[in-house]
C-alpha cells in the first residue's frame, strides 16, 4: 500500500528541547518511517493553538497536491489543540475523497516514552488498508486501545483530560454532494461561538461584522432559554444556531432567528456555517440542517 504523509507539527511533529515542546524535522523523519510513508509533504508546520483559517486553507491545499499523486492512502499529523475544528473542516473539504484520509495526534512527542503517538501512528497504519474513503481521526486514550473517529463529529478534547470522543455509535463516512464545487477559502466571514456558564451576560457581545452565533448548551442540551432569546430578538437579522445534542425545545420558546441544530458538534456546525457564508448558500438554515459527510447523527447517541 502506497500511502503519503502530509505534516502539520503539533505536539507528534515535535521534540521536547528543555521542557519545551519545539516542531522538528527530526520528528518528520520518524513518523515517516513508522508508517512507511512513500512521500511526505511538510509544507506546514505550527503548534496547532495558533491555526487560523489561513493556514486551514494551506493544509487543504497541501493534501490536494498529494491527492493528485497515485497514494493509496494518507497520513495527516496534527496538533490536539484544535484537532476537532481541523478534522470537521478537512471532512467537509474532501467529502468526495476517493481514498482514506486520517488524522493522527499525540499526546506527548515521540521522543517521549510515555507517548501515545506510537499506538496512534501504527493503528493508523493498519486501517488505512481496510478503510473506505472518508476522513478520519485516530487517537488513544489514557488505558484504551486506539480508537477510529468519524472526523466531523469529533469532539474537542476536554482542558483537564487529555481525552477525545465522538457522537454517534457507528463511523460511516458518507459524502452527500453538498459540499461540491464549495469554496473552501474560509477567511471572509465571522461566526461567533458562545458556550454557557453561570452568569453568562449577552450584552457583552458586539456582534457588529457578524453574520451568524453558534450557541452551545450544557450537558443536558439546556440553556437560559429566557436570556438567550431576548439577546437573539435584539438582534433579529443575525441566525442564532443553537447545538444541543438530542434535546428538543418546543418552537414557541424562541423567537424566528433561533434555529435548533441537533446532533451535530459545534466544531463541525462553527466551520460549515463558514463554509456556508463563503459560498453565499442562499438558504443557510437548509444547508446547516442537511448531510455533508455523515457529521449530522440523526439517530440516538
Amino acid at each position: 500500500m502506497k500511502l503519503g504523509l502530509v505534516t502539520t507539527g503539533g505536539t507528534i511533529g515535535s521534540r521536547k528541547v528543555d521542557g519545551v515542546i519545539k516542531l522538528s524535522s527530526a520528528a518528520t523523519d520518524q513518523i515517516a518511517s513508522i508508517v512507511g510513508a512513500d512521500a511526505v509533504y511538510d509544507k506546514v508546520a505550527i503548534h496547532s493553538e495558533r491555526i487560523e483559517f489561513s493556514d486551514l486553507s494551506e493544509v487543504r491545499r497541501v493534501i490536494a497536491d498529494a491527492l493528485k499523486s497515485d497514494h493509496d492512502g494518507l497520513i495527516v499529523t496534527h496538533g490536539t489543540d484544535t484537532l476537532a475544528f481541523t478534522s470537521a473542516y478537512l471532512a467537509y473539504a474532501f467529502c468526495d475523497t476517493k481514498i482514506p484520509i486520517v488524522m493522527c495526534s499525540a499526546d506527548l512527542p515521540l521522543t517521549e516514552r510515555d507517548s501515545n503517538g506510537f499506538d496512534v501512528l501504527q493503528s493508523a497504519k493498519t486501517f488505512l488498508p481496510h478503510s473506505a474513503p472518508g476522513v478520519y481521526v485516530i487517537y488513544k486514550n489514557p488505558g484504551f486501545t486506539p480508537t477510529v473517529h468519524h472526523a466531523a463529529r469529533l469532539l474537542p478534547a476536554h482542558l483537564h483530560e487529555h481525552m477525545y470522543f465522538s457522537i454517534g455509535g457507528d463511523c460511516v463516512f458518507n459524502d452527500t454532494g453538498l459540499m461540491h464545487g464549495m469554496d473552501f477559502d474560509i477567511e471572509g466571514h465571522k461566526v461567533l461561538c458562545i458556550s454557557p456558564y453561570v452568569g453568562l451576560d449577552y450584552s457583552s457581545f458586539n456582534l457588529d461584522g457578524y453574520s451568524a452565533v453558534v450557541q452551545s448548551a450544557y450537558h443536558s442540551g439546556t440553556v437560559n432559554s429566557a436570556d438567550f432569546n431576548r439577546f437573539a430578538a435584539a438582534h433579529p437579522d443575525i441566525p442564532m444556531y443553537m447545538t444541543a445534542g438530542r434535546k428538543k425545545y418546543d418552537g414557541q420558546v424562541f423567537v424566528k432567528n433561533v434555529i435548533q441544530c441537533h446532533g451535530i458538534t459545534q466544531a463541525a456546525l462553527y466551520i460549515k456555517l463558514h463554509i456556508g457564508l463563503k459560498n453565499n448558500v442562499k438558504d443557510l438554515t437548509a444547508f446547516v440542517h442537511k448531510n455533508a459527510c455523515g457529521e449530522i447523527v440523526t439517530d440516538k447517541y
